[in-house]
């Protein structure tokens, strides 16, 4: 990293991100839509009253039918939306992913990642909230459903012999990577995004953030989830779930103790700003 891309600290990234979430916050109270912290962000809202110190990044998640409102909106350009900010998504052909994220473009982020078609610019993941079957036997094979076409989606975007599982696993991963290049990203998206919605979050008794990476771990019971309080994170108050320790221990376990020290290690990208003067 040169001289005038000086990478910035932890703290500095920080801010940068609840400068995001206090944005986000904004724009979705302005619309009357929902969200809440999860994943790290939620436990660290729990734990920490703001960022795991070690972490980096912040992750909500969106009831399907608000998620669906926000994506309408913004790809309409209704959302009052401060300069330089963005939600980037497959429905307009800006993220082929599965999920949206909100970004800035004055960020970017450390160009380390594998994956050749990422959005550089430092961003708030946004997942959804959709409906889980009831049976166990479902349960378990909606997810592994779900499990494999994410693998496949960002096994496309890797570049040939890359995995993050090492040698071996790129190079299995290479005897059918140019088939899911040929499908494309955006399709395979499409097609996860469809088999995350396919059981109704509007009349299903479970939920869970069935895009996310936690699987199984992600179903509880749709009344538990639904209560929401404000949870001080940093500097401001977010909205969060009232039943956080049903979902923390789901999630993590014994999720009040800390990890051993050499796994406190940020697993997202360093940033920098795509104008040094301008923030020198």
């Amino acid at each position: 990293m040169s001289e005038e891309r000086k990478v910035l600290s932890l703290e500095e990234l920080q801010q940068v991100y609840l400068e995001l979430l206090h944005e986000f916050d904004r724009i979705c109270r302005a619309s009357h839509l929902r969200y809440d912290l999860c994943g790290g962000s939620m436990l660290g809202a729990v734990r920490h009253e703001g960022f795991i110190p070690w972490d980096n990044d912040i992750d909500v998640s969106m009831p399907r039918p608000d998620y669906q409102k926000l994506l309408k909106l913004a790809y309409q350009k209704k959302l009052d939306l401060p300069e330089g900010r963005q939600i980037i998504m497959y429905q307009d052909g800006t993220f082929p992913r599965h999920f949206a994220r909100y970004i800035r473009h004055d960020v970017l982020r450390v160009p380390e990642m594998e994956d050749e078609t990422d959005n550089p610019c430092i961003g708030i993941d946004i997942f959804t909230v959709d409906g889980y079957p009831s049976d166990d036997r479902a349960m378990k094979l909606h997810c592994f459903a779900i499990r494999q076409l994410r693998r496949f989606l960002l096994t496309s975007v890797e570049r040939k012999g890359t995995s993050r599982k090492g040698k071996l696993a790129a190079a299995v991963k290479d005897l059918y990577r140019p088939l899911l290049k040929a499908i494309g990203p955006y399709r395979l998206a499409y097609a996860l995004d469809r088999l995350c919605r396919k059981v109704d979050y509007r009349t299903s008794e479970y939920v869970g953030i069935a895009n996310g990476m936690y699987g199984t771990k992600e179903r509880w019971k749709k009344a538990d989830m639904l209560p929401q309080r404000l949870f001080r994170f940093g500097d401001g108050e977010f909205p969060g779930y009232v039943n956080y320790d049903i979902y923390l221990t789901n999630l993590y376990g014994d999720y009040m103790q800390l990890p051993p020290e050499e796994k406190r290690v940020a697993h997202c990208s360093e940033g920098y700003w795509a104008d040094p003067e301008h923030h020198a």
